[in-house]
């Protein structure tokens, strides 16, 4: 058995990879599961429900465990005994981390939008069936990470891969899908300051120190209005109890590409020089992987 797991507080992409990668290896005679290591968001419950796909088991141990990882190749973002295990695979659409294999493995890394795209490449390679379920659940992943298309990490092969899946899908108003999409990802109703951070966090390794950057994506910023003394605080608890080095947040108005960064830890500092009155506002910043990580790896070297 082949466990498919994605990354820690998992996102759309990483849900929706684990449920198709598992399929895809399924189609190769092999026996696979698709795991998640966390609670999953109101917008890949959305996805599950409209694909008519049960959510994949909560594991967060592989040790002794043949895997596959899924959009990430960070151990940061990987089960804490992802040594203990063999990994076989890996698909992603990141940056090369620091995952290190014993054996050779299979993998697939492209300059894209969102791990999706490349399964569906793959399973047309492999002239593997693409049912509705799948179809629905790689375009809504698609969709999601390239935030309808607007987000700088959308690339001609995403936008192919969503004409060609939503004709599989039976989807005729693509709009209308994308809307309804992003209504859910927007959905923080209810949600408490650490819940926010926790909603999309990702840890990165950095010049010897742990850096953890999380983003809450919004229709307005209004939303968190009255929330950023309780974000702030919920920052720096991480960086006292985890020994972080820089912990930070980014709240992005995903209709205006507007993102507000909050940030706390030793190396706040050396974000000082750009802040405005104690804020500092990112223009034209929709992509934390594009964007939003590689300018804060600039400016904390």
């Amino acid at each position: 058995m082949i466990l498919v797991v994605g990354h820690k507080n998992p996102d759309s992409d990483s849900i929706c990879g684990a449920l198709v990668a598992a399929e895809l290896l399924k189609a190769r005679g092999l026996e696979a599961q698709p795991v998640r290591q966390g609670e999953i968001n109101r917008e890949t419950q959305h996805i599950l429900a409209t694909a008519g796909v049960e959510q994949p088991e909560l594991r967060t141990s592989v040790a002794g465990e043949k895997v596959w990882l899924v959009d990430y190749t960070d151990l940061a973002q990987a089960p804490d005994d992802i040594n203990q295990a063999e990994i076989l695979g890996i698909v992603d659409h990141h940056r090369l981390g620091d995952v290190m294999t014993v054996n050779p493995l299979e993998a697939w890394i492209w300059p894209v939008g969102c791990t999706c795209t490349i399964l569906f490449n793959l399973f047309k390679m492999e002239n593997a069936e693409i049912t509705r379920p799948l179809a629905i659940l790689m375009m809504s992943a698609i969709l999601s990470d390239t935030v309808g298309f607007a987000s700088p990490t959308c690339t001609q092969k995403d936008k192919d891969a969503v004409a060609e899946l939503a004709e599989i899908a039976g989807v005729e108003d693509l709009d209308a899908f994308i809307k309804d999409l992003l209504i859910a990802k927007t959905n923080i109703e209810g949600l408490t300051a650490a819940e926010l951070v926790e909603k999309d966090l990702k840890a990165y390794p950095f010049n010897g120190r742990d850096v953890v950057v999380g983003q809450v994506e919004l229709a307005t910023l209004e939303q968190v209005e009255g929330m950023i003394e309780a974000l702030e605080a919920d920052l720096i608890r991480r960086c006292e109890e985890e020994a972080l080095a820089f912990a930070a947040v980014m709240l992005t108005d995903i209709t205006t590409a507007q993102t507000r960064l909050i940030y706390k830890g030793e190396w706040a500092d050396k974000l000082g020089k750009h802040e405005e009155d104690g804020i500092l506002m990112m223009e034209n910043t929709l992509s934390r992987k594009k964007q939003g990580w590689p300018w804060l790896q600039n400016e904390l070297v």
